[in-house]
């Protein structure tokens, strides 16, 4: 298992990538929009699944309580921000 797991992420002689690398790089180029490919730029270490996996992030909905966790209760005042530290 470890052998054949390694086969798929570890690039092969010849290769500029891995067959793992590579399948999210080719699903990236053709499933992500122009605007997508715009606002998700490569680092240079980062892998093409990486990448890959920050668009599909991006696709899901955002939920306020993940943002700022449970905990959070509105303000009396809502257009009011303030910040005590």
């Amino acid at each position: 298992l470890g052998r054949t797991s390694a086969s798929f992420g570890i690039p092969q002689a010849g290769q500029r990538r891995s067959l793992v690398n590579e399948a999210a790089h080719q699903r990236f180029l053709h499933g992500a929009t122009d605007e997508e490919k715009g606002c998700l730029l490569k680092y240079d270490d980062e892998s093409d699944v990486g990448l890959y996996r920050a668009l599909e992030l991006s696709r899901q909905p955002l939920c306020f309580d993940e943002l700022a966790g449970n905990d959070f209760s509105t303000q009396e005042h809502p257009a009011v921000i303030t910040c005590k530290g």
